[in-house]
């Protein structure tokens, strides 16, 4: 294995990443929930269709999970988190998923796991253009343009998308519709990139999101509310390669901005805005088998709201990296961060594993880490509630992975334990007001199976993929399962093509979940169990693409709900056209 070149933050030889490409990315409704539900082992938690998601990946908070947009955290500085249906995966060209801690490379909230949105820069290709356009049940409409051209040393790419819908649909076995539950976004991403020369390029990125969505209305006689977001990413970076060094250099702003309306009859609303500067640099050499890493982390946030004052931090690390292939069958890394900031304690954190492979086809993997997750602004600044002296979440981990490598398939079988201190909750105080401060302390653990499949016969082809995890994940104190967190969840795609026809079926079962912090067996909400399917045929020729599809969501028609008294759709339709050359 030629270690030459491979960054700190894209090491998956002793961890377990899934990635998910163009393709799938297709086949998908355009919100990053409908992708990872279907796909991964995540548990979604989604308000309705469009309205707010939220994940928990390995039995974590949604806090605890790191989504991070081309090497930069976008987690919201207000909320701590990413709200997944505000991430249109149209703009971008993958996305990958990191299962486990990885606060040494990816910053905080990377306790639960890591999502990576990736826009890729390629050069030597020409002029490329994709169209795609989409209508369904309840005015569902999407439209997404994306066209690039790249020479030997340039390259340039635009993606624009917009997405909409009424969203007003049935309530299954109730006379009630989705009231108040339209929504609408606007996406457009770009990309240049140019070469230098042999050894130095420049990169730059870009994103915009403007969505606005009425919120669905939870009872008939609720106010009518609404929310608006705003938020802005630019990136500069410059990437260096010579013989034994690599070198990169990222500096990124991203502002964050919301409108919320408590009454969409009056003008009153309550916003926040936070702009954050990130400046990351990463420097690797090598030496021999050896592949030694350090660098460092600025970020700089800038923020106000109606119930935050406005306040700046600064938050800064550095870290140390090594990679030793020590032999053709093993290897092995360690890597160390050093928290730098004047708000809160300063952790020091460490990962640790080992890659062996034990036949051809056997590979077992091992990994530990301490990682964390810092104060939100709501957290430590909102006016009259915040607590300034709160600590860090920590988390330590340890994972046993197995890996199978047969014919034309593989499969992953995981085994995780971790053990989250300081949990950070809002709890009343004596005088009943609620505070938040670091409360609990919670045991996880967990099994994972991930089962990739592809066969070619002559002009068949059949792709099948599978997850299962198996998660517990307690309250220390009161030995409770979390809220919100499913002991069993199931995923499976299955893909068939036939020259120019496609078809392909997808099916998650998400076990039950308790809504209380006592798991009152009379608050449980029941398991699930959905499918997808669609079809679709190409009418181009060679390297020309003019797609025609057609799906049926909610195959079954199954009545369910992954938030409590939060319904989702029965049966609908959608087709699309997909014009690539």
């Amino acid at each position: 294995m030629n270690l030459k070149y491979i960054k700190l933050k894209d090491s998956v030889y002793t961890t377990t990443q899934t990635v998910l490409n163009d393709s799938v990315l297709k086949r998908n409704q355009t919100s990053l929930t409908s992708l990872l539900n279907y796909n991964t082992t995540i548990y979604l938690k989604e308000n309705g269709l469009g309205m707010v998601s939220s994940p928990s990946f390995r039995g974590t908070t949604a806090q605890q999970t790191a989504v991070l947009w081309n090497g930069i955290n976008i987690n919201s500085q207000t909320t701590g988190q990413t709200d997944f249906n505000t991430v249109n995966t149209r703009g971008f060209d993958r996305v990958v998923v990191k299962s486990g801690g990885g606060g040494v490379v990816d910053g905080s909230n990377a306790i639960g796991g890591s999502i990576y949105l990736e826009n890729n820069i390629k050069y030597n290709a020409g002029f490329e253009n994709d169209f795609f356009l989409k209508y369904g049940s309840y005015n569902t409409y999407g439209l997404d343009y994306k066209t690039g051209y790249s020479t030997k040393n340039t390259s340039f790419s635009l993606g624009i998308s917009r997405q909409g819908s009424d969203n007003d649909y049935e309530y299954l076995g109730t006379n009630r519709t989705n009231e108040n539950g339209q929504f609408n976004n606007t996406n457009i991403s770009s990309t240049f990139g140019f070469k230098l020369d042999k050894k130095n390029a420049i990169n730059l990125y870009t994103n915009l999101y403007d969505g606005k969505r009425n919120f669905s209305l939870p009872t008939p006689n609720a106010l009518e509310t609404k929310y608006y977001d705003f938020n802005t990413r630019s990136m500069v970076e410059w990437v260096s390669k010579s013989s034994y060094f690599t070198s990169n250099a990222k500096v990124a702003y991203i502002t964050e901005n919301y409108r919320y309306y408590p009454n969409i009859a009056r003008d009153y609303n309550t916003y926040g805005d936070v702009g954050s500067l990130f400046v990351k640099y990463n420097l690797d050499y090598e030496l021999g088998r050896m592949l030694f890493s350090g660098g460092f982390n600025y970020n700089h946030n800038n923020g106000e709201g109606s119930d935050i004052q406005h306040e700046n931090r600064d938050l800064g690390s550095v870290f140390l990296g090594l990679k030793h292939k020590l032999s053709k069958r093993f290897m092995y890394e360690i890597s160390l961060r050093q928290e730098l900031n004047a708000n809160y304690e300063n952790p020091f954190l460490y990962s640790a594993g080992i890659q062996a492979e034990i036949t051809n086809f056997y590979s077992l993997k091992l990994n530990t880490s301490k990682n964390f997750r810092i104060p939100t602004y709501n957290d430590l600044y909102w006016e009259g509630f915040g607590n300034p002296n709160l600590k860090p979440e920590l988390s330590y981990q340890g994972e046993m992975s197995n890996v199978l490598h047969i014919p034309n398939a593989s499969l992953t079988i995981n085994g995780y334990y971790n053990k989250v201190q300081d949990l950070l909750l809002w709890v009343p105080d004596v005088a009943g007001i609620w505070r938040p401060e670091n409360a609990e302390n919670v045991n996880i653990y967990g099994l994972e199976g991930i089962l990739s499949a592809n066969k070619k016969i002559g002009a068949h082809t059949i792709n099948v993929s599978a997850t299962y995890a198996y998660t517990v994940s307690k309250n220390e104190k009161t030995d409770k399962q979390l809220i919100y967190v499913p002991y069993h969840k199931l995923t499976t795609a299955v893909s068939y093509s036939f020259k120019k026809l496609s078809t392909y079926y997808q099916f998650i079962n998400n076990g039950e979940v308790f809504t209380t912090t006592d798991n009152d067996v009379e608050h449980i909400l029941n398991s699930y169990m959905v499918a997808n399917f669609g079809i679709e045929y190409n009418l181009g020729k060679k390297t020309n693409k003019y797609i025609l599809g057609v799906q049926v969501l909610n195959l079954w028609n199954e009545s369910y709900e992954s938030v409590q008294n939060r319904p989702m759709p029965g049966r609908n339709f959608n087709m699309y056209l997909n014009f690539n050359i």
